[in-house]
């Protein structure tokens, strides 16, 4: 049997959800200021939904073959925003966000609008509270003779002025966090500028807590770069 083409107006809703929910789940990212924001987390989920919907378009039904291209595809776009530091690997979060997305512009590019909806809520719910329950779980104590803890060191150069903000981030981070500050000092001002070096311990392994202080400390108005290693060793 052959395929009806998709129409127009159909088409145009269907691109229309795809970017809404594209810009809803980047919204957050953009919000965490992460390497992959609003703008690159939407255009994953439009060019998903125009490659689904191009077999339609076409009048083809070979649906199937198009989103396997498109999941291999954007499996090498996520690929480009993972880091490795060290020790450290940054970015696995916001791989597996575009990954998700393209899968929701699929659904939308398909006409399956609700399961595309649901499948936006649940990836913008999972990346707002999946941070702090990770934390609130590193908090639980491990029973045995050995624990894992994470050591950080921070160092942010900013101006004099800007040393007072930098200081109360840091602080409201160890308060509501479980964060444990080791020490802090800063160098004299040199051409208005120093340096806060900020040493940290955490009980269990990194969970996006030094990521999540570097990027609000950067907000701070005359912050011109700041920097974080972390360790991990058994107590």
């Amino acid at each position: 049997m052959t395929a009806v083409p998709l129409a127009q107006g159909m088409f145009l809703e269907r691109l229309a959800v795809a970017t809404a929910l594209g810009l809803a789940i980047g919204f957050e990212r953009q919000w965490r200021q992460r390497t992959a924001g609003l703008h690159t987390i939407t255009l994953v989920a439009v060019g998903a939904a125009l490659f689904t919907a191009l077999p339609e378009l076409l009048g083809s039904s070979d649906l199937m073959r198009v989103a396997a291209q498109v999941v291999t595809g954007v499996g090498f776009l996520a690929g480009g925003v993972i880091l490795r530091d060290g020790f450290n690997v940054r970015g696995l979060v916001t791989a597996a966000t575009l990954w998700s997305t393209a899968a929701v512009g699929a659904l939308a590019g398909t006409g399956l609008e609700f399961q595309a909806f649901v499948g936006a809520a649940v990836i913008f719910t999972v990346n707002l509270l999946g941070l702090p329950l990770g934390q609130l779980i590193s908090r639980i104590p491990r029973e045995g003779p050995e624990q894992l803890e994470t050591s950080y060191t921070m160092h942010v150069n900013c101006a004099d002025r800007a040393r007072s903000a930098v200081r109360e981030i840091i602080l409201h981070e160890i308060h509501t966090t479980s964060l444990t500050l080791v020490t802090m000092s800063s160098s004299s001002p040199t051409n208005g500028l120093l340096d806060v070096t900020v040493e940290m311990t955490q009980p269990g392994r990194e969970s996006g807590t030094a990521e999540r202080l570097q990027a609000s400390i950067a907000t701070v108005e005359g912050v011109s770069a700041v920097s974080w290693e972390a360790s991990e060793r058994t107590v």
